[in-house]
């Protein structure tokens, strides 16, 4: 194993978990619109508290994120 061949690995390594980290915001960002219109449409008359929004759009990344990390065909 040559030293180029180490640090381009160590580099792909990097960039995808920096990859990883867009990815998970984005989503993190769509399920969170997504929660607080279904939260809206449903309840009404109820506000939805920050709070709980947010508990809910990190669940759901993170099991969406783990989930599609371990897909094999």
């Amino acid at each position: 194993m040559s030293a180029v061949k180490t640090a381009k690995d160590i580099l792909y390594a990097l960039l995808s978990i920096l990859v990883m980290i867009v990815l998970a915001i984005i989503f993190f960002i769509i399920i969170l619109f997504i929660i607080k219109f279904a939260a809206d449409t449903v309840f009404e008359s109820v506000t939805l508290s920050a709070d709980f929004a947010v508990l809910s759009a990190v669940i759901l990344t993170a099991v969406s994120m783990l989930g599609g990390a371990y897909y094999v065909e």
